[in-house]
């Protein structure tokens, strides 16, 4: 009887949360979240037993899953686009233990732990959250990595400027995590920060890093500048990684461009 409550539990609380959330198998606490995210979810954080911690945000195009940032889905899959991003987080003792950004499209079985789910997420209070956790580093990093790659997903322009921060400063391999994702956002958010990178950053792995996200353009919307930084940038390195990265590339502006080099 004890068993057969629990289930009824569990199930009567995913029925509600369907609306809401892909997560299943999971005790559910409803929230509305407040003005300030951050503490809400440090409020839930410090609790000594795990928990995850959920919600959802619009995303800024259909997702494709990409490197190790985003889960592949294990479940059930839906066919229609999603318009929505979730988020979730698993919690303990004060920590951000796991994080994973989906596409709603995807079911995740959240093996009967407890899930809080805030309604209401401002996506600018999500995104000024998840900037909190980039620059872990040591055990911490795939947070950092999936936080960064969530970030990159929402829509609205607080994402754009976070990608943009991050580009700009801090060590070398957040700059580049960060520049490789705010390419696959429209292309004049990114172009900016790439051509600062590629005229003044003294770091020539950064300056190919830059060119590495040109090629990741939406449209082949990089090829032209791309051609530009093959044919005249004053770094040979960051020349050949043009080279390489237009030979990846089947767009005919390309051939033309080979052609002309071959027939000098």
């Amino acid at each position: 009887m004890t068993r057969m409550l629990a289930a009824s539990v569990v199930l009567a609380a995913v029925a509600s949360l369907g609306a809401q959330s892909p997560v299943v198998n999971a005790v559910v606490e409803k929230r509305t979240a407040s003005a300030d995210f951050a503490r809400d979810v440090q409020t839930v954080a410090t609790r000594p037993t795990p928990a995850w911690i959920g919600y959802r945000v619009p995303i800024a195009r259909r997702v494709e899953v990409a490197m190790q940032s985003v889960e592949s889905c294990c479940g059930r899959c839906r066919l229609a686009p999603s318009s929505d991003l979730v988020v979730l987080a698993r919690v303990q003792n004060g920590a951000i233990l796991e994080l994973r950004p989906l596409a709603v499209d995807c079911d995740m079985d959240a093996a009967g732990m407890p899930l809080i789910w805030f309604d209401g997420v401002n996506p600018d209070a999500s995104v000024a959250w998840l900037s909190t956790l980039v620059t872990q580093t040591g055990d911490a990093r795939r947070v950092g990595d999936r936080a960064l790659s969530a970030i990159s997903q929402h829509a609205g322009s607080a994402a754009a400027t976070a990608l943009v921060r991050f580009a700009q400063s801090g060590t070398t391999e957040v700059r580049g995590r960060a520049l490789f994702w705010l390419a696959d956002r429209a292309a004049d958010q990114a172009l900016p920060t790439i051509n600062a990178t590629l005229q003044k950053d003294p770091d020539t792995e950064m300056k190919k890093m830059a060119v590495r996200a040109l090629s990741r353009f939406p449209n082949d919307e990089g090829i032209p500048r791309l051609m530009e930084v093959a044919r005249s940038h004053d770094n040979a390195e960051v020349r050949r990684q043009a080279m390489l990265q237009l030979g990846q590339s089947k767009d005919p502006r390309v051939v033309d461009f080979f052609a002309g080099i071959l027939l000098k």
